[in-house]
């Protein structure tokens, strides 16, 4: 079965590689529409070979990102400096903060300390250590990414999946459905926790910047954080009950070993050192200026806090404040940024800089209006259609590609039905965060798989029931949240949004 899928993969990425550049080279050749004229054409054209290298990962993700760069202009589309505008446009630089400050949080191991705080405070029973690991898991992927978080999770969750296996009470198979539960809980916590917070996961920066740089309608981190929380909450409750008591029963009595496993990870740490007081107060002043930044501007003279900026302001402390000043060693050193995912952020401008595209030449707007035969369906089950859609497609590539590709077509379909474009596209950013039932499908999924404790029908199952109950969750706290905070109503597009898509 490896050997199979050694010749597969490489393949499957040979045939995209060849077949994104032919459906170019084919498409550009043929005669353009003739409500939509030649250079909507030639980014129609584009757009297709960046959606088949974005699928088939023929190239790394963010290689395929810079054809804007390229193709632009040579196209006469724009020229390099407007289209780079794209790339560092505010979404991109508050992605940048955000991971910077998830990798000092990292560097002085702030983030198991708070982790095994969590876990040690809900108890030892087994349903509460998977609660305990899922609600750690959840925090920590709110403001560092989700990859990181499993990572650093994977290891002590499995020490208490082998403890309990080994030591714990109860018959083999309970034990075995904790192991499961506990090693599911870790990935979708990861994955859902990203929801909650603008800098949790990429897509949430996408969606930010997409509306920023083609409507001038910006997103605060708190109104984000007033539907994401709510989401990401009842999404947790319902994973984890589901988990432990429907598909994975793990009731069994309290084993006294995992309390042992976290306090020993905790007696390892010791005290608070001063670089980890310090981390937690850059982390603290600068989510507080994101999400109190309303309250604080009248105590700044006048001046504008932005998002990106407050981001950038706590990534520049860490260079600037000492862990040791006495040894010259500051919370972050140039070098570590070597980690930052920097292909991340080229993905997140090539996106935006097609979506721009996209808006500008015409096309969304052309293709909305081949969605217009679907006008007599009721707006609910398009809006159901699109979150399914956003959600099966992300369990076959990048959550953030997925994303860029169907961003600017919601947004139009939403606005030809006179509808507010956050009814279609709020959900399907959060969509692309629950892809639950491949191992491929998301880095938690892959990481916690790669454990041993679970297999792919396991995962498969599981992520089949959670995805369902994702689209109808979604899409019903959206469109109850978005009309609290966004002032979404049924039926009305806000002139705003009528105007700028003309």
């Amino acid at each position: 079965m490896d050997t199979k899928l050694e010749l597969t993969v490489p393949s499957f990425r040979k045939i995209g590689l060849i077949a994104g550049v032919l459906f170019f080279l084919i498409s550009i050749q043929m005669s353009p529409p003739d409500d939509l004229g030649w250079q909507g054409w030639v980014v129609f054209s584009i757009s297709l070979w960046m959606a088949v290298w974005w699928i088939t990962e023929a190239v790394p993700l963010a290689v395929t990102a810079l054809l804007p760069l390229i193709l632009f202009p040579l196209f006469g589309l724009g020229d390099i400096k407007s289209i780079g505008g794209s790339y560092a446009s505010n979404a991109v630089f508050l992605a940048l903060g955000g991971f910077v400050i998830g990798l000092a949080i990292q560097r002085w191991n702030l983030h198991i300390r708070i982790a095994m705080r969590t876990v040690q405070l809900v108890g030892t029973e087994p349903r509460r250590v998977v609660g305990g690991f899922m609600i750690a898991s959840a925090f920590l992927s709110m403001w560092i990414t989700n990859t990181a978080t499993t990572v650093m999770m994977l290891p002590i969750a499995y020490s208490v999946a082998l403890l309990i296996d080994k030591e714990g009470d109860g018959e083999e198979t309970t034990k075995q459905n904790f192991g499961v539960a506990l090693m599911l809980g870790l990935a979708y916590s990861a994955s859902i926790g990203g929801m909650m917070t603008l800098v949790g996961t990429s897509t949430n920066v996408m969606f930010k910047g997409y509306f920023e740089e083609n409507f001038g309608f910006e997103i605060n981190f708190i109104d984000w954080m007033l539907v994401g929380m709510p989401i990401g909450v009842l999404l947790l409750i319902i994973v984890w009950w589901i988990l432990s008591y429907i598909i994975f029963p793990c009731k069994m009595i309290e084993h006294e070993g995992i309390r042992r496993v976290v306090n020993e990870r905790l007696e390892d740490l010791g005290r608070l050192s001063v670089p980890e007081k310090r981390t937690l107060f850059v982390f603290v002043v600068t989510a507080s200026l994101w999400i109190g930044k309303g309250l604080f501007e009248p105590y700044f003279g006048g001046l504008q806090l932005n998002d990106a900026s407050i981001a950038i302001f706590g990534a520049t402390l860490l260079f600037v404040i000492p862990a040791d000043w006495s040894k010259g060693i500051y919370l972050l050193n140039w070098d570590d940024t070597k980690d930052v995912p920097w292909g991340i952020l080229l993905l997140l401008g090539g996106g935006l800089a097609l979506a721009a595209a996209m808006n500008d030449f015409g096309v969304a707007n052309w293709i909305g209006s081949k969605i217009s035969q679907f006008e007599n369906v009721p707006t609910l089950l398009l809006i159901l259609i699109t979150v399914a859609m956003v959600i099966m497609l992300s369990e076959l590539m990048s959550n953030v590609a997925t994303l860029t590709a169907f961003l600017p077509v919601i947004v139009v379909m939403a606005i030809g039905f006179g509808e507010h474009p956050f009814l279609f596209a709020l959900p399907a950013a959060f969509a692309a965060s629950c892809a639950f039932m491949l191992p491929i499908a998301t880095p938690p999924n892959a990481i916690v798989f790669g454990s041993g404790l679970l297999s792919i029908p396991q995962m498969a199952r599981t992520g089949a029931i959670l995805n369902i109950i994702a689209i109808f969750v979604l899409t019903t706290m959206c469109f109850v949240m978005g009309v609290a905070v966004f002032e979404i109503e049924l039926g009305v597009l806000p002139e705003f949004f009528e105007m700028k898509s003309r």
